[in-house]
């Protein structure tokens, strides 16, 4: 039987906005903080042999807390980096759309372009394979990798058989779980794992606007 490593594909925290400046990389706001102490608390029940996360700051802050609290180092991987547009600007994609902002719109037209097909598709193979090289020399337990949402979705996809689904977008320190074994098969166990971030006050500050 080949042996398998659970990769714990872990959404950074709420970021904060950024404008003005070139390949912005914030941050993470207070209840970014308070998601992040979440997931380590999550972390810290599995048997998590593994810590990596993508060089933006966003990731690397989400993945603290959990190193501390299992005692492993994390390690840097370049590929884990989210699509970037270049753009003079980071904003949270759901506060783009809740506020309806036109900004949202550019993002868009960009992404439909004919030059971006084989750069999403670079993309997301850079993504994967990054997180395959993690989980290849991972021992067996769990390999938790602090990312973002573009790179879960290329891996959930990868997992389901390259198959585009209609998801919603991963929450802020959200948890999805990918079976890799060593002969290369992925297998999706759970998407979107948010239970670690409903307990936390600032989960229903943020969703619904009052205090828990």
């Amino acid at each position: 039987m080949s042996a398998v490593v659970e990769v714990a594909l872990i959404r950074h925290g709420l970021p904060n906005r950024v404008e003005g400046v070139v390949k912005p990389d914030p941050g993470l706001t207070d209840s970014g903080f308070e998601q992040a102490r979440a997931v380590a608390e999550a972390m810290a029940l599995l048997p998590v042999r593994t810590i990596a996360s993508s060089r933006l700051q966003r990731a690397r802050q989400t993945a603290a807390p959990t190193a501390e609290k299992v005692g492993l180092t994390v390690e840097i991987h370049d590929d884990l980096a989210e699509f970037d547009n270049g753009a003079d600007f980071y904003i949270p994609i759901e506060d783009m759309i809740a506020e309806e902002d036109p900004r949202l719109d550019r993002w868009r037209q960009l992404m439909a372009g004919p030059d971006m097909v084989s750069a999403v598709a670079d993309f997301r193979r850079m993504a994967t394979e990054a997180v395959g090289r993690v989980a290849a020399v991972s021992p067996p337990g769990v390999a938790a990798i602090f990312c973002h949402g573009g790179v879960i979705g290329a891996c959930v996809e990868r997992a389901v058989g390259n198959v585009r689904l209609p998801l919603t977008e991963p929450q802020y320190g959200s948890i999805t779980r990918i079976a890799i074994d060593t002969d290369g098969w992925w297998k999706l166990r759970t998407y979107n794992e948010i239970h670690h971030i409903e307990r936390s006050a600032a989960y229903w500050e943020e969703r619904n606007g009052f205090p828990r």
